[in-house]
């Protein structure tokens, strides 16, 4: 009797055996190739066996110890288990040929891929428009030529005002939406340490403190036009071109206080006062010294080692500060009415009205820069 159970365990063993090497191949080789519902049917029978032939044989292998032991075995009844891989059955058949109802029918023609994905999607109409699409129809308009000229000339139309296939299609009954919070500026220039230190970035409460903004929900558009947001005075694509300016923040996560002492060998970093020094140093006793150069002096970063460095004169930039609006606060920096009020005051002949803040205001800021022998 033991002996016909051990070559019964034995023959279970190794029918288990076999079925796990067939199914390893299988996981193997479907790995690589479309897996059909005959793949998967497959995998299923051989896993299954697997687990049914290596759990009858451990039986066998038990119950030759337990008798051993002189231990009386009942005679073994599997009926119970028929119900069980009947419903086991069942549900691997509906799941199947559920499957194969929901699996396109191009599915796996290029891998896990879907091959009739590739047609539908060139068969969609585009979304987006692009810049070409939206100038075809705004070339004529200021709004175009400020965009192009201003910080923002890198960034597409329909980043701001989203798809515009609609709108191309019938611009009087589908309008473009226009940013009108804080938040859609600071999905851009919200200050995080991700961000490389050259991108504008700003922490809002803090930009609105230096400004004298006393109102937390003004809108950044309150100051800042979105096609022209730093009013720069000419194209900053024609500005001349700049060694490149470095920040702390460039290499140290999260350093803001670009006046702390630097550690003994530390390596050099491009400043201004390297080449200006006696602006700097004038600089330092004008009402605006607590202001960094780069503020005024915009510097846009375009490579590794240089950039396009705007000397903005527009009086709307310096508005910026020093605008008067009713969500300002008593702490604001000094503000005018401009352009009516203030040039009524000060201006006694019609050339007064085109001159720059700069013009009367020089005193304010720092003296005239020697030209750079460098530059032509």
């Amino acid at each position: 009797m033991n002996r016909k159970r051990r070559l019964l365990a034995a023959g279970l063993m190794a029918g288990a055996s076999i079925c796990a090497v067939l199914l390893g191949a299988i996981i193997y080789g479907g790995l690589s190739k479309e897996q059909s519902s005959v793949t998967i049917a497959l995998l299923v029978l051989t896993g299954g066996g697997t687990v049914v032939l290596a759990t009858l044989g451990l039986d066998q292998l038990l119950s030759i110890h337990r008798i051993a032991g002189g231990e009386k075995l009942p005679v073994a009844d599997y009926r119970h288990t028929f119900r069980l891989f009947a419903l086991v059955a069942l549900v691997l058949a509906a799941a199947l040929i559920a499957r194969r109802l929901a699996v396109p029918e191009s599915f796996g023609r290029y891998g896990y891929f879907r091959a009739a994905a590739v047609d539908q999607a060139r068969d969609f109409e585009p979304r987006h428009i692009g810049e070409d699409g939206c100038a075809g129809c705004h070339e004529h308009k200021k709004e175009v030529a400020l965009h192009d000229k201003d910080a923002h000339a890198s960034v597409p139309c329909e980043d701001c005002h989203g798809p515009g296939w609609k709108h191309a299609a019938d611009p009087k009954k589908n309008k473009l939406p226009k940013p009108k919070g804080k938040a859609e500026c600071l999905v851009c220039h919200r200050q995080l340490a991700a961000r490389p230190g050259a991108f504008p970035q700003i922490r809002w409460r803090e930009h609105f403190r230096f400004v004298g903004v006393k109102d937390m929900d003004v809108a950044c558009t309150r100051c800042h036009s979105p096609h022209e947001p730093l009013y720069m005075d000419r194209d900053l694509r024609k500005a001349r071109l700049h060694p490149l300016i470095q920040r702390c923040r460039d290499c140290h996560i999260g350093r803001i206080n670009e006046k702390l002492a630097r550690p003994e060998n530390h390596p050099a970093i491009f400043e201004c006062s390297y080449c200006h020094q006696d602006i700097v140093r004038d600089f330092a006793d004008r009402p605006h010294k607590k202001i960094e150069c780069t503020t005024c002096h915009i510097f846009v970063k375009q490579s590794e080692f240089a950039g396009r460095i705007i000397r903005d004169a527009d009086p709307r930039f310096c508005l910026l500060c020093h605008g008067n609006a009713d969500f300002r606060s008593d702490s604001a920096p000094p503000g005018i009415d401009w352009p009516d009020d203030h040039l009524d005051d000060v201006a006694e002949k019609p050339e007064d009205r085109k001159k720059s803040c700069i013009d009367c205001h020089r005193d304010k800021i720092h003296k005239l820069r020697e030209v750079c022998k460098h530059e032509p």
